[in-house]
């Protein structure tokens, strides 16, 4: 009976050790990406794309960056997915030809948010923020294609746009954490 007694109580001990142990870690982790979303221009959003993503609650800054990038890229993907089937339904040729200019910035906005996946991935922080810089330019280039050449008129993927927008700034707000300061 005392060697139950004696299993019991370790067992109870080492189960007590690993909740306060994984306690410890989720809120270290919600401590640091309340950090990152602190710094955002929108704390909402960037709460419920970081705080809500399965992979967050584990990871370090260079790992939030990492995910931001690859939610990015998900973002970008049901975009380019959506573009020509609003390209279909769409009868004004000045929107058409908008939309393809878009779907040709999404395209190579994709490729950008792939390598500073793969740039945060190898520690080339520096590569990162020059991806991510050059996928914001083709986003705004979309953006503002609904604000020149004819008509001003509001992006049917405008919101679109704008998520892509705040998942660039949360890659970079994780990365400029992790470049030494100079």
């Amino acid at each position: 009976m005392g060697n139950l007694n004696s299993l019991c109580s370790v067992a109870t001990i080492l189960v007590a050790i690993a909740y306060f142990c994984f306690n410890g870690v989720v809120v270290a982790d919600v401590a640091l990406i309340k950090s990152i979303c602190k710094q955002s221009q929108d704390y909402d959003f960037c709460m419920t794309s970081l705080g809500t993503d399965p992979r967050s609650e584990t990871t370090d800054v260079r790992g939030l960056a990492m995910v931001s990038a690859s939610l990015a890229v998900i973002q970008i993907q049901d975009t380019l997915g959506r573009i020509p089937d609003i390209i279909k339904q769409t009868t004004d040729p000045v929107a058409v030809r908008r939309l393809g200019v878009c779907e040709n910035d999404y395209d190579g906005l994709l490729g950008n948010f792939q390598n500073a996946f793969r740039a945060t991935s190898n520690n080339a922080f520096q590569d990162t923020v020059k991806f991510v810089r050059d996928g914001e330019k083709q986003v705004a280039d979309c953006h503002n294609i609904f604000r020149k050449d004819g008509p001003i008129a509001t992006s049917p993927i405008e919101g679109d746009d704008v998520k892509v927008f705040k998942l660039a700034e949360l890659v970079l707000i994780a990365i400029y954490r992790l470049i030494p300061k100079i």
